[in-house]
């Protein structure tokens, strides 16, 4: 017996054997009995199992596609982003470059007041000396133009603030220097004696005067004109009760015929502060500051270092 006829002879044998289904309800009424051959119920149920399978699969394909569609819509937002990332980029770039021309033009007057080098074009173009940036990994997107633009920015923002780090630096310096170095006139007052050759007041003779007096009545401050320490505070031959100061930078000041002495040997001292009072002690005619300067010990004219705009009458 062949194969096809096996078949055929399992479905008739199906087709002649029934399922009863019988339907009781409920009160007084009949019963109802459906039959239906096993045949068709194997038929059905064959059915049943394809639509089961074809809802499945039409289920999943609808998942994937609505899941392929999310992802290609958070794709277009992320695109949209990095558009928008990069002409934020972009902007800031050129607010960048504007802003260091601004920087570098000042930088380098700066750096003429301070007497350091300028810095070079092609220094400052290429942001040389400036910190390898990470821009790249920071915005999370690929390289372009842009990112390149303003990594080099940022190089050079770096450059010119460790430039304005160098001149900070020697302003500092210079402000220091500025505040040892001798510059205010001691007390207000005329000078009456200048810093040459003059007839000695006391003994007579021709003799070099190694400082200026200040005509000014007994009793007036006398104020530092620069930062310093207090090396002698006492009394010392003609110059009567003094004053000697060393200020730095081989600056010197020293104060005679003083009335007062109001600071100490040793101490550390401020431009402006009180350190004695005019007076006509030692070798004087009368009451007057006599005020020397030296540098490097040599004496030098009091009167190159009072600037006009520091003159306290």
């Amino acid at each position: 017996m062949t194969r096809s006829t096996r078949i055929r002879e399992a479905v008739r044998r199906l087709r002649k054997k029934y399922v009863s289904v019988v339907f009781a309800p409920s009160g007084t009424g009949a019963n109802r009995t459906f039959r239906i051959s096993l045949f068709r119920c194997y038929v059905i149920a064959a059915a049943l199992g394809v639509f089961a399978v074809g809802f499945l699969v039409i289920s999943l394909q609808y998942a994937s596609r609505k899941e392929l569609a999310g992802r290609l819509d958070e794709l277009k937002s992320r695109t949209e982003t990095r558009e928008r990332r990069f002409d934020e980029i972009a902007r800031e770039r050129a607010r960048l470059q504007t802003l260091l021309l601004g920087y570098a033009e000042f930088d380098d007057s700066l750096r003429v007041i301070h007497d350091l080098k300028t810095i070079s074009a092609d220094v400052r173009g290429a942001g040389v000396g400036g910190p390898v940036t990470n821009i790249t990994q920071m915005i999370k997107f690929g390289r372009d133009k842009n990112v390149d633009d303003l990594e080099l920015a940022l190089r050079q923002a770096q450059l010119q603030d460790e430039s304005f780090k160098d001149i900070i630096g020697a302003q500092a310096r210079t402000q220091h220097i500025f505040d040892h170095t001798p510059a205010i006139k001691p007390c207000a007052g005329p000078i009456c004696s200048g810093f040459c050759w003059r007839r000695n007041p006391i003994f007579g003779g021709l003799q070099f005067h190694k400082g200026v007096d200040i005509a000014i009545p007994a009793g007036v401050p006398i104020v530092s004109p620069a930062d310093g320490v207090v090396t002698f505070a006492g009394v010392k031959g003609g110059y009567g009760y003094c004053v000697f100061i060393k200020h730095g930078y081989g600056f010197e000041t020293r104060y005679g015929h003083c009335n007062q002495v109001l600071v100490r040997e040793g101490e550390q001292i401020k431009r402006g502060k009180v350190i004695a009072t005019v007076g006509a002690t030692g070798w004087a005619t009368g009451p007057h500051l006599h005020y020397e300067v030296l540098v490097s010990g040599t004496h030098v004219d009091p009167a190159q270092y009072i600037l006009p705009d520091y003159l306290i009458d």
